[in-house]
């Protein structure tokens, strides 16, 4: 059985707009300005590209690949 997490950062989702409405109530895009300076591509995520690592990992070219953790973040981890 294979086995597999995904661990994303932040994600251009109507569910992150509502995080940050719930954070900062009618301030949502200062929130998420003042995010961005901490996030080294300076954008978050789109879900497609979220979704791309998923199919991958569906895909016959992940044959190989066992039991892992992907962060997909654009290094707000490293």
């Amino acid at each position: 059985m294979l086995e597999f997490v995904i661990c994303p950062g932040y994600v251009d989702t109507s569910m992150m707009l509502a995080i940050e409405e719930g954070k900062a109530s009618g301030q949502a895009q200062q929130l998420r300005a003042k995010t961005m300076e901490n996030v080294p591509m300076k954008r978050y995520a789109k879900p497609e590209e979220i979704a791309n690592l998923v199919l991958f990992l569906a895909s016959d070219a992940s044959s190989y690949i066992t039991g892992s953790q992907y962060v997909i973040d654009v290094g707000l981890l490293a």
